[in-house]
């Protein structure tokens, strides 16, 4: 059984993808907070922003999570932001090429910025708009640079609007349908964006594809739904599931600088290498996610 290492492992994605991988990997996770151990899981205490940060033991595969992806924390703490999204992807990619361990990058389509077409394949034109984006940018270009360098194999998935059980209270699908357990109206930002919504487990099947590939080189990955749909219908069908209708206070103070008004992925590679495409449609995830917030 191959031994791979996960940085980031009590994040969101994390806790939803190591039971899958732990069936078929033995894993050593590492975060900054420390989780208990399971079946060919081992949990450790470390911050790899640390200068300090060394690993003895040889991986096969190293998944790097690891970073803030709370767009507001980042522009509010661009330090923090770079020290940990692109400073830590520099240490966790030379630690791959000394082990000479596969490298997979979680990336975000936050680095497209503000697309002139639509769908985005993965070869579009980038234009990261916020210190988030720019720092998963930054950690691409590293990605590819050490790929290009050395032989490393590097692979990355970009994310769309992943959302489901357990995810941050950060995440908009989350905030809505918390405040419509726990309030009596909604405050958002702008509801007009269009986004590309993907439930949690369709991302895990598509990330388990890609770790568990075998291809060479440098390859990004696009795991979105390939639709987008608008915050304003989401909150419409949270509305039919929830039974009842609330008041939407739109506050200027949640709207963000350089709002993107439309996103959504192009799928098609990962239908054509992995045969992939998502199983659970955004009315039966968004109903999965407000029971699991309902019964919290």
């Amino acid at each position: 059984m191959e031994k791979i290492l996960i940085t980031g492992s009590t994040g969101f994605i994390g806790n939803n993808l190591i039971p899958e991988l732990s069936k078929k990997y033995r894993i050593v996770g590492i975060s900054k907070n420390k989780i208990k151990s399971s079946k060919n899981f081992i949990s450790r205490n470390i911050d790899i922003t640390k200068s300090n940060f060394t690993l003895q033991n040889h991986f096969t595969k190293i998944i790097h999570m690891a970073a803030y992806s709370d767009v507001t924390y980042c522009n509010l703490n661009p330090t923090k932001c770079y020290e940990l999204n692109t400073k830590s992807t520099q240490k966790m990619l030379e630690i791959a090429r000394k082990k000479d361990s596969s490298f997979i990058f979680l990336s975000s389509s936050h680095v497209y910025g503000n697309p002139n077409k639509l769908p985005l394949s993965e070869t579009d034109i980038d234009y990261p708009l916020t210190h988030y984006a720019s720092s998963k940018k930054m950690s691409e270009i590293l990605c590819e640079t050490y790929s290009q360098t050395y032989g490393l194999d590097v692979r990355i998935a970009r994310i769309f609007s992943v959302y489901g059980p357990k995810s941050p209270k950060s995440n908009i699908i989350y905030n809505i349908i918390n405040q419509m357990i726990n309030n009596s109206t909604i405050t958002l930002g702008n509801i007009s964006p269009k986004r590309d919504f993907i439930f949690i487990n369709d991302v895990i099947e598509g990330l388990i594809k890609i770790i568990d590939s075998k291809k060479k080189g440098f390859q990004i990955y696009n795991l979105g739904s390939g639709k987008s749909i608008s915050v304003e219908n989401i909150v419409k069908t949270c509305f039919k599931i929830h039974g009842k209708t609330l008041q939407v206070i739109s506050s200027k103070e949640k709207i963000r600088k350089n709002e993107i008004p439309d996103i959504r992925a192009n799928i098609s590679k990962m239908k054509s290498e992995f045969n992939w495409k998502p199983q659970i449609s955004l009315k039966t995830g968004l109903g999965i996610t407000y029971n699991h917030v309902f019964n919290k």
